[in-house]
């Protein structure tokens, strides 16, 4: 019994002997050490990709948001560009509207003096109409279409023989034309045209009735306006604008 006591401890402690050495062999297998070498590398690796995808995208990100600030500074000159030239043109027409108005009134006062009484009370009533008519054009000047409308109506029916008629009609599409009633601009437009063919008016009428279809989509009657602008009266500055958006049509497909 007491053989048997001795042997059963030194066996249990041999085991443990071996069972280390056998832990420390696969600790020191070259093997093993190659392949924690690996997975370490792969997971260095795997790491390092995921940090350069979100790199990648934050850069593509960042171009994205460079592309649409680019974008909307070009959006913001263009609608810039856009209302200059409605300005300028605006601004044009009335200044051109103020002499020829000037030089009407002048002619008419230049009539009278050398004329009857018949004559002096029709400049005096082209004094008034005169006047009259500059409130209404004011009105435009200022903005305040829909006054300018109604100044406009009663002056005609006022002053029907007036020479500074076919003016009211134009500038009171032109009226409808800023505040985009297009279809009303056109009803104003043509009674310019048809109405008083002999009218200084009538080239400026042409181009903004194709203006007028164009912001309608009428793309067809649009550049047959534009074109009767061109044909008709080649040199005025109405004929150059018409070029200008022939142009632009044809750019744009239509």
């Amino acid at each position: 019994m007491k053989k048997m006591h001795v042997i059963v401890p030194l066996a249990a402690g041999l085991i443990t002997l071996l069972a280390g050495c056998a832990m420390q062999v696969k600790d020191n297998d070259p093997y093993a050490i190659r392949q924690r070498q690996l997975e370490a590398r792969v997971a260095r690796l795997d790491q390092l990709f995921k940090n350069q995808s979100l790199v990648d995208m934050s850069q593509r990100i960042d171009n994205m948001q460079d592309q649409i600030r680019k974008l909307r500074g070009d959006v913001e000159v263009l609608e810039h560009n856009v209302d200059l030239s409605k300005k300028q043109q605006r601004d044009l027409y009335l200044d051109l509207d103020r002499r020829l108005q000037k030089l009407e009134l002048n002619a008419g006062n230049a009539a009278a003096s050398g004329g009857s009484a018949a004559d002096a009370q029709s400049s005096g009533n082209a004094e008034d109409a005169a006047t009259a008519y500059q409130q209404n054009f004011n009105l435009v000047k200022q903005g305040r279409y829909d006054d300018a409308i109604n100044g406009f109506t009663q002056f005609i029916q006022q002053y029907p023989q007036s020479k500074l008629v076919p003016n009211a009609e134009f500038w009171m599409g032109e009226s409808h034309y800023n505040q985009s009633d297009f279809q009303g601009a056109l009803i104003n437009y043509k009674a310019v045209i048809e109405n008083y063919p002999d009218s200084s008016k009538v080239p400026d009428a042409w181009l903004k009735m194709g203006y007028a279809q164009y912001e309608m989509k009428n793309w067809k009657a649009a550049r047959k306006s534009l074109q009767t602008v061109v044909s008709k009266f080649p040199d005025s500055r109405a004929a150059r604008y018409a070029k200008q958006r022939l142009e632009r049509m044809k750019k744009e497909g239509r």
